[in-house]
């Protein structure tokens, strides 16, 4: 059994009256819970660093925190533009526990769910009213779905290297 943490973050929601301050909260919203998304992809690549002995999920682990330091900074920027308090130590961790899966599996297959939330997240974004954060998702919609892709690659290949070789030599 392997324990696997990974900092989860939760933003509270709330209901406000006028639409200009709703949009304002959902744009706050926004700014936060993908600012903390980042931070935590940032902590488990930080941990699959120190942990994992695969060579793949290394090199997977670096990509993704050199990619996550390039998606936060803008959030960064956004959030003090619109005043916004972004906690670093607002982070709670659990631990989840998947019996039968090394730390490898465990990783790569947390890291493709999450991958894909962010995606559905950030494709939502791009519909936002607020100009500043339908910018960023536009920017940052590829390299997540690059994330997702190389996450589902990286489940494949822990899971049959042969075939996830031969998948990515017939596209």
């Amino acid at each position: 059994m392997k324990f696997f943490l990974v900092g989860v973050f939760w933003l509270a929601a709330s209901v406000v009256g006028n639409d200009a301050a709703a949009e304002e909260f959902v744009t706050a919203d926004f700014i936060r819970f993908a600012a903390a998304k980042s931070m935590s992809e940032m902590a488990a690549a930080k941990l699959a660093l120190e942990t994992s002995t695969s060579p793949e999920v290394k090199a997977y682990a670096q990509n993704r925190l050199d990619a996550q330091v390039t998606l936060l900074a803008p959030l960064e920027t956004l959030a003090q533009q619109e005043g916004i308090i972004l906690d670093r130590q607002q982070q709670s961790t659990y631990v989840f526990i998947r019996k039968g899966e090394t730390f490898d599996t465990a990783y790569a297959n947390k890291r493709a769910a999450e991958s894909k939330r962010m995606v559905k997240i950030v494709r939502k974004a791009m519909l936002s009213e607020d100009f500043e954060v339908r910018r960023y998702a536009q920017h940052a919609l590829p390299m997540l779905m690059q994330h997702w892709y190389q996450a589902q690659h990286l489940v494949l290949a822990l899971n049959n290297p042969v075939s996830a070789d031969s998948l990515l030599a017939t596209r």
